[in-house]
């Protein structure tokens, strides 16, 4: 059954050390009062722009079979092949930032306004990168509610283009979970609009079937290797 997961903008505001460290600003640097302005203003344009909407559907491993192989482009040692195998249960989810926001970033780009053009860019991101965070834990208190997870589980989130799982995959999920329906389109690229947008499936199982090395061969043309923080938030869980 499909369900609308209401998100709250003032729940998923990053802080100013994210904002601050995803700029590529050294953690104990002295923060100039330009770039203060700056992320003052793009978190004044996020809060009053952004309207966050979430959409999820649970799904059997049988059916996700058919979503995780898309066009048979994934490569052979993408961890999610081991891993959702073992899952307790499987949640696809869509997320997105709303096209306001989308907008207002290219406006300012195309008017040469860069700088805040790349800092609202830079909160979007991490509001969305937050909104996932939040459904795991909405998803978790849920299953915690109907006594469906064990204290040794956790949910963590997996989506497409990331990790060896093909973005070609995000054609079938669509098509399973229907994003259409708060506004989230894809092109023949698989690119979706609105930019600030995040789908994938949530996973609940135990926490040791979410660790793996990050040494496969595409991890080496990886730019964001955000798997680290994630294998040390499982390490503390």
């Amino acid at each position: 059954m499909t369900e609308f997961v209401e998100i709250n903008v003032d729940e998923i505001i990053p802080s100013i050390e994210d904002i601050i460290r995803s700029q590529g600003i050294p953690k104990g640097s002295i923060i100039k009062d330009n770039i203060k302005n700056l992320i003052e203003k793009s978190l004044s344009h996020f809060l009053s722009g952004a309207h966050p909407s979430c959409i999820i559907r649970e799904i059997s491993k049988n059916d996700f079979d058919e979503i995780f192989t898309g066009e048979g482009m994934n490569e052979e040692e993408a961890p999610l092949k081991k891993i959702y195998p073992q899952a307790d249960h499987l949640v696809l989810f869509a997320i997105t930032m709303g096209s306001g926001i989308s907008q207002r970033i290219t406006e300012l780009f195309d008017c040469n306004d860069f700088a805040l053009g790349s800092m609202l860019d830079t909160v979007a991101s991490l509001a969305a990168d937050k909104s996932v965070a939040l459904l795991e834990r909405h998803i978790t208190k849920k299953l915690i509610e109907k006594k469906m997870t064990k204290n040794s589980s956790m949910v963590l989130s997996y989506s497409p283009g990331y990790c060896g799982w093909h973005i070609s995959a995000q054609k079938k999920l669509f098509l399973y979970l229907h994003p259409e329906q708060i506004g989230i389109s894809l092109n023949e690229s698989c690119l979706m609009t609105p930019l600030k947008s995040v789908t994938g499936v949530l996973i609940d199982g135990n926490k040791n079937i979410h660790t793996f090395e990050n040494s496969f061969s595409f991890c080496y043309n990886c730019k964001v290797q955000t798997c680290l923080e994630r294998i040390e938030k499982i390490l503390a869980h």
